[in-house]
């Protein structure tokens, strides 16, 4: 049956209304189904049929089902009769909702995909300046200020600074497109200055945007891989003359703890410096005694034959007997590298 382009909605008073932004819904019961603010209405004669979110559980085993629905709508036409859609064929959407003059639909440059713009004014110059719908609900500092070039939408400026912009475009001379085609080839010129894709796309020139901003990433990659260099490098530095610092630490530590000189209990490397012996020469300290080491001790000494510490509030029973502990580790540590440094290369020795 030939029908219109138009969906009606039928309101209890027996009415039509059209709906301007309604869809028709494709369906297993080929019915003319339609949606319209999220309800599903039938297109012969305009009544609700479900809520959307419902549709799919209608739809459900609608093979079955065809013929009996096809009744149902047969008894709702001859009930309600048909609605403008059926009635009314030859009435087109564009005749029932004819185009806002102020509105347009247009794409923007830098933007995939068309949007609606509101038309804001026109100057005596006949330059157009519109508002972007979508944008129209924010505050001024929001809403971008947009004329047409050659069909494609261009940002001017935003709506604070409204009087400013229209001072700029308002010069009988004004050619927006002259300028961004200015524009476009001085950053072509320039071999530092990225080049808008948006802008090059505008003068079908993509491909010479493209080769331009790829010399352009190329070298920033390249500079970047050479700062990610340096940055290893320094760290690697810094690692090293950490680990140096806290060897050579060690070294004079265990150097002083044998020959009967006080060992501060300094920080290394964000350490305490006596703990960090207790680990190299692989003495295990109770953590409870620990943690006094690195609160309350302040320095240690071997000498006479006996250990000695000094601290700052409680004191311990028991470091006397791990300061004795390491500095027997230290000797004989120090023993063994001298027996290795002395001891006789065995090639020297064949006959």
């Amino acid at each position: 049956m030939k029908h219109s382009n138009v969906f009606y909605v039928r309101e209890t008073d027996g009415s039509y209304k059209p709906c301007k932004n309604a869809r028709g819904v494709r369906n297993e019961l080929e019915a003319d189904f339609f949606r319209h603010r999220g309800f599903i209405y039938e297109g012969q004669t305009g009544v609700y049929i479900c809520q959307e979110k419902d549709l799919p559980e209608l739809l459900k085993n609608g093979a079955e089902r065809t013929e009996r629905f096809a009744q149902n709508i047969q008894n709702a036409v001859n009930h309600y009769g048909l609605s403008p859609r059926y009635t009314q064929p030859e009435v087109k959407k564009d005749q029932v909702f004819p185009p806002d003059k102020k509105r347009t639909l247009a794409r923007t440059i830098g933007e995939k995909g068309r949007g609606w713009f509101f038309k804001l004014d026109t100057l005596e110059n006949g330059v157009e300046l519109y508002l972007k719908e979508s944008q129209m609900k924010y505050e001024l500092y929001s809403q971008m200020v947009y004329t047409k070039v050659d069909g494609w939408m261009v940002g001017l400026n935003y709506m604070n600074r409204k009087d400013d912009i229209f001072q700029t475009i308002s010069a009988p001379d004004f050619d927006l497109r002259k300028i961004m085609l200015e524009r476009f080839e001085a950053a072509l010129a320039y071999p530092e200055r990225w080049v808008d894709i948006g802008i090059a796309d505008f003068f079908d020139r993509r491909n010479e945007a493209d080769a331009h901003n790829k010399l352009i990433h190329e070298a920033r990659d390249a500079e970047w891989q050479l700062e990610k260099e340096n940055r290893a490098s320094e760290q690697a530095a810094k690692e090293q003359a950490q680990r140096e610092s806290y060897q050579s630490a060690i070294a004079e530590a265990e150097s002083k703890l044998i020959s009967g000189n006080k060992v501060q209990n300094t920080e290394i490397n964000g350490q305490s410096l006596i703990l960090q012996l207790f680990r190299e020469n692989s003495i295990d300290v109770p953590l409870r005694t620990q943690g006094w080491i690195k609160s309350s001790l302040t320095a240690v000494q071997y000498r006479d034959d006996r250990a000695y510490y000094s601290c700052c509030g409680s004191k311990s029973s028991v470091i006397c007997e791990y300061i004795s502990k390491l500095r027997d580790a230290v000797q004989e540590k120090s023993i063994e590298a001298m027996e290795e440094l002395f001891e006789p290369d065995d090639e020297e020795f064949e006959i």
